[in-house]
C-alpha cells in the first residue's frame, strides 16, 4: 500500500494547542509510530503556497491508496477537498490547536495512539457540506458568527498584542450588528422568513472552541444539522455561547433546530457567510449535503455506521415538527 504523510509544520503555533515540539520531531514520531505497523509512508511538508490540497492530488495521481493530513483542521479540510469522491482513505493526525474534526471523529490526539487507528482501524465514509459548490467539514454559519470570525482568528494567533487587536475588534463587531431578517428554505419545501442573529448549519457536532451547538449531530447520516437563533439579543447569544462552551443548553425555546438535505437563505441585506471558518461572502447563500463523499481511517466503533438509512425518517420528523411553529 502507498501511503503520504502530509505535514503542517506550522501547526501548532497557538499558545492553545495541546501539542508541543517541531515539525522534524513530530515527523519522526509518526513515521516510527507507522513503521511499527508495516507502514512507510512518503512525507511531504505544507507551504504557504500549497496548504494541503495540491499535494493530495499530486499523492493521488501517483497511485496513494492512503494519504494521512498531520495538522490542524485547516490542514485537514485542504487534503480532504481533494479526496472526496475518490477510493483514497484519509488518514488524520491531529496537530493543531482545536482538532474539532478528530474530535467529532473520535479520534485521538496523542500521535501514538492516532497511528494506531490509521493502522488498525477501519475505513469509514463520512458526509461533506457544500456551500455554493465549495467544501466544509465542520459548519457553514450565517450571520453575527460570521462576522466575528475575523478577530477570533486575531485571538488565536501567537502573541498578546493580536489577542488584545482581536478582543477590540470583536467587541466593536457586535456593538455595531444588527439581526437581521432571513428568508430560509428548507429541503426546497415553503420558504419561513426568521429574524435571526445566526444561522449555523452543521455536518460535525464540534467547530471552533469546541462548540457543540447541535448535539447528537453524526458525520454519516447523509443530513446537516441547522441550528436557527431566532429572536435572540445580542446579551442572549453571548450568554448561550458561553453556557455552550460548558456544555448547557439555555434559551431553547427561542431555537429552532432542522436536520436538512438542502437550504437556501436570502435577506434584503447582504449577511456575512463563512465556511469551517473562512469568509464566504454574503447572502444569498445555497448549502447542501453530500453524503457518504469521504473514505476516512476511524476507530472501529465509529466506523460501524453509517446510520444513512436513517436520513429520511430523521428528516420527516423534523419537518413534522416544523409545522408547529
Amino acid at each position: 500500500m502507498r501511503a503520504v504523510l502530509i505535514l503542517n509544520p506550522t501547526s501548532g503555533a497557538s499558545a492553545l494547542a495541546d501539542h508541543d515540539g517541531t515539525p522534524q520531531g513530530h515527523e519522526a514520531t509518526i513515521v516510527g509510530c507507522l513503521r511499527q505497523y508495516a507502514i512507510e509512508p512518503e512525507v511531504w511538508y505544507t507551504t504557504v503556497e500549497d496548504a494541503g490540497e495540491g499535494l493530495a492530488q499530486r499523492a493521488l495521481q501517483q497511485g496513494a491508496e492512503l494519504v494521512i493530513a498531520a495538522g490542524g483542521d485547516g490542514t485537514i479540510h485542504a487534503v480532504a477537498c481533494s479526496l472526496i469522491d475518490t477510493p483514497c482513505t484519509l488518514g488524520i493526525i491531529a496537530l493543531g490547536t482545536m482538532n474539532n474534526i478528530a474530535r467529532s471523529l473520535s479520534l485521538p490526539e496523542d500521535i501514538e495512539e492516532a497511528c494506531a487507528v490509521i493502522a488498525q482501524g477501519e475505513s469509514g465514509l463520512i458526509d461533506v457540506g457544500q456551500i455554493d459548490g465549495d467544501v466544509f467539514l465542520e459548519v457553514a454559519g450565517i450571520g453575527l458568527e460570521a462576522a466575528l470570525f475575523p478577530a477570533a482568528e486575531e485571538v488565536k494567533s501567537p502573541g498578546i498584542w493580536t489577542t488584545i487587536v482581536g478582543a477590540v475588534q470583536g467587541l466593536k463587531t457586535l456593538l455595531a450588528y444588527q439581526p437581521p431578517y432571513l428568508l430560509i428554505s428548507f429541503d426546497e419545501r415553503r420558504k419561513r422568513t426568521f429574524r435571526a442573529i445566526e444561522v449555523t448549519v452543521c455536518n460535525s457536532p464540534y467547530y471552533g472552541v469546541h462548540l457543540q451547538v447541535a448535539p447528537g449531530t453524526l458525520m454519516d447520516d447523509g443530513l446537516l444539522d441547522v441550528v436557527v437563533y431566532k429572536n435572540f439579543s445580542k446579551l442572549e447569544y453571548l450568554r448561550h455561547a458561553i453556557s455552550i462552551s460548558q456544555g448547557k443548553r439555555p434559551l431553547q425555546p427561542k431555537i429552532v433546530r432542522r436536520k436538512v438535505k438542502s437550504l437556501r437563505i436570502t435577506s434584503k441585506q447582504p449577511v456575512p457567510v463563512h465556511a469551517d471558518g473562512v469568509a464566504h461572502g454574503t447572502t444569498p447563500v445555497s448549502i447542501h449535503v453530500q453524503p457518504g463523499a469521504l473514505r476516512v481511517c476511524m476507530p472501529r466503533h465509529v466506523a460501524q455506521g453509517p446510520h444513512m438509512t436513517r436520513s429520511d425518517d430523521l428528516t420527516v420528523q423534523h419537518h413534522k415538527a416544523a409545522r408547529s411553529l
